[in-house]
């Protein structure tokens, strides 16, 4: 099978799955609530946005393992480099229009390219730790524990801080823990699943 035709397959895969709408409308849904509850403070519900696509990128990867779908997966595409990028490179493709709709709802016009970028790449990332963990509620809580407690504790104490992924961070910083990400869990993927 080709690299086109996995990325093909992987985004079928993906857009096949009811879960996936089920989270992207619930987190549009629960996004627009919250903008127009937060619209007389000026603040941004983007923050909040991205558990719902933290949740999409831990789905992506775990409700194969769930239901040993993964198995076939392999048959088809043995190699597992090329089979883990097209997962990775799928999930982009459905949530990057679903991450501008979701910015734009969220926040002002002037940030939604740089909030639409944000939440596809914390898709990725969730994908990436869900692949290691095979499992969604271990991914899911520790995702949302980083990203929800950790993350602003350490952001306000860390001199590190900067070089950590959330939504204060540079989108380089976001980019680089991705990229990182990514290349560990292709590894875990490539050694321990068959």
């Amino acid at each position: 099978m080709t690299a086109g035709r996995a990325l093909r397959a992987e985004v079928l895969k993906l857009l096949s799955l009811p879960a996936t709408y089920f989270t992207l409308l619930g987190t549009l849904g629960v996004s627009v609530i919250l903008a127009i509850a937060f619209s007389r403070q000026g603040v941004s519900s983007i923050g909040y946005a991205q558990a719902g696509f933290l949740v999409l990128g831990v789905i992506a990867v775990t409700s194969e393992y769930s239901g040993g779908q993964i198995h076939r997966t392999l048959t088809a595409l043995p190699r597992r480099i090329a089979l883990h990028l097209s997962k990775m490179a799928a999930l982009p493709i459905v949530a990057v229009p679903a991450a501008g709709l979701t910015a734009l709802v969220c926040g002002p016009l002037s940030e939604a390219a740089g909030a639409s970028a944000y939440l596809a790449l914390t898709t990725v990332l969730a994908a990436a730790v869900a692949t290691v963990l095979r499992r969604s509620v271990p991914a899911v809580a520790g995702l949302l524990g980083y990203y929800f407690i950790a993350g602003p504790l350490l952001r306000d104490r860390a001199a590190f801080a900067a070089y950590l992924p959330d939504l204060g961070s540079h989108h380089l910083v976001v980019l680089g823990w991705v990229l990182l990400a990514v290349g560990v869990s292709a590894m875990v993927f490539r050694r321990r699943d068959a």
